[in-house]
């Protein structure tokens, strides 16, 4: 293999630059403005890119997005409804009084049409058997929305009445 020899002349390249032979000013010109559009053209097409790949990733962001808030919609209004289509009060507060052991102390149970509230009336309850059962309730998804208690004397401690409204909320 034959061993090749640059021959540059930095003369001859000082020349150019200095104009001093024909066309150069037209070679240098041409040049610097191909450089130029090069430039131009490379920087273009950079933010073309960037943009474009922005877009992409704020597309994807936004489907990512509708997806969760469908989910998330999907599961309020499926647990909401089977909630509110489970929820009977009556059937709830019956419940409840069994499993605390009421029994006859239950003097009242009145459903309203809806099913999702009744008016009851409990007498001679303990303090503690009155937490429970507003506990229990609470459980099972039913509140006392309106309630009137009174306090009799009894022995040692207090026996409650509750007279009350329970249900759930519409």
């Amino acid at each position: 293999m034959r061993s090749m020899a640059v021959n540059f002349d930095f003369n001859k390249a000082r020349s150019i630059f200095r104009t001093e032979i024909n066309g150069s000013t037209r070679f240098l010109i041409t040049t610097l403005c191909a450089a130029a559009m090069w430039g131009g053209a490379a920087w273009f097409f950079g933010l073309a890119e960037s943009a474009s790949s922005a877009l992409i990733l704020q597309e994807t962001r936004y489907h990512e997005l509708s997806r969760a808030v469908a989910e998330y919609r999907a599961l309020t209004s499926s647990s909401s409804a089977s909630k509110a289509n489970s929820v009977d009060a009556m059937t709830a507060f019956t419940q409840v009084s069994a499993q605390i052991g009421l029994g006859s102390r239950v003097s009242r149970v009145v459903p309203t049409p809806d099913g999702k509230r009744c008016s009851v009336e409990v007498g001679r309850l303990y303090a503690e058997e009155l937490v429970d059962m507003v506990r229990e309730l609470a459980a099972r998804g039913i509140r006392v929305i309106s309630a009137e208690v009174r306090a009799l004397p009894a022995s040692q401690e207090r026996l409650f009445t509750l007279s009350a409204v329970v249900g759930i909320d519409a």
